[in-house]
């Protein structure tokens, strides 16, 4: 009888103890690019990109969102993980944008046969979850602080850059709200950037020197 009051406790917590379990979740930072027929270039630029890997600031290099509540204090959230980290959501959505616009002849992560004309990268220097639990003062925001540079290989001068510094507030504690808030972000600076990879590439075809007549 002992024995079997013993068993009878025994499932009764490992029960309280899966009904309290916590699963973690998974979200991811992803778009669609926004873009029309009439935004798809009919030919491309006579050009090659690679997108590098996207260099992320410590704190950051985590599967685990990070939740900052004051300059001073940040923690991770341990049932909350990035899908796919940062960097690589960031070399995956530029690459696809890219594409979806017929930008250039080729866009990929990696050259292994030649050297290709221009190199798109960058640093990711915070994106967070930022929580303020002041007292008259309560809110939230999808914090993201970036830049982005497009290289000239054959020179290796930087001829675009572009400066991502967007603080989002959120109307929900939903971490998918939050994991959209700043795909939604990122669409638009992305955006922002290419149209101004594409001015570059339109003026470097106005200013290049006319073929040549035969006599």
């Amino acid at each position: 009888m002992k024995s079997k009051n013993i068993i009878i406790i025994t499932l009764a917590i490992l029960l309280l103890g899966c009904s309290r379990m916590q699963w973690a979740r998974f979200y991811l930072l992803d778009y669609v690019p926004p873009i029309t027929k009439s935004d798809v270039l009919t030919e491309p630029y006579p050009y090659t990109i690679q997108v590098k890997d996207f260099k992320i600031d410590k704190t950051y290099d985590n599967s685990r969102i990070v939740i900052r509540q004051s300059a001073h204090e940040v923690y991770y959230d341990r049932w909350s993980l990035w899908a796919r980290r940062p960097p690589d959501a960031m070399t995956a959505l530029l690459i696809n944008h890219i594409r979806a616009l017929n930008l250039v002849e080729a866009c990929k992560k990696t050259y292994l046969d030649k050297r290709p004309d221009y190199i798109i990268t960058g640093t990711i220097h915070n994106i967070e979850k930022y929580v303020s639990d002041l007292p008259l003062n309560e809110f939230q925001r999808a914090d993201i602080r970036m830049t982005i540079q497009m290289l000239e290989v054959k020179t290796n001068n930087t001829v675009v850059s572009y400066e991502i510094k967007r603080y989002a507030p959120l109307y929900t504690e939903s971490m998918s709200f939050f994991a959209k808030t700043l795909s939604d972000t990122l669409k638009n600076e992305i955006t922002i950037f290419l149209r101004k990879v594409q001015e570059y590439f339109e003026t470097l075809q106005k200013n290049q020197p006319a073929p040549t007549q035969g006599k």
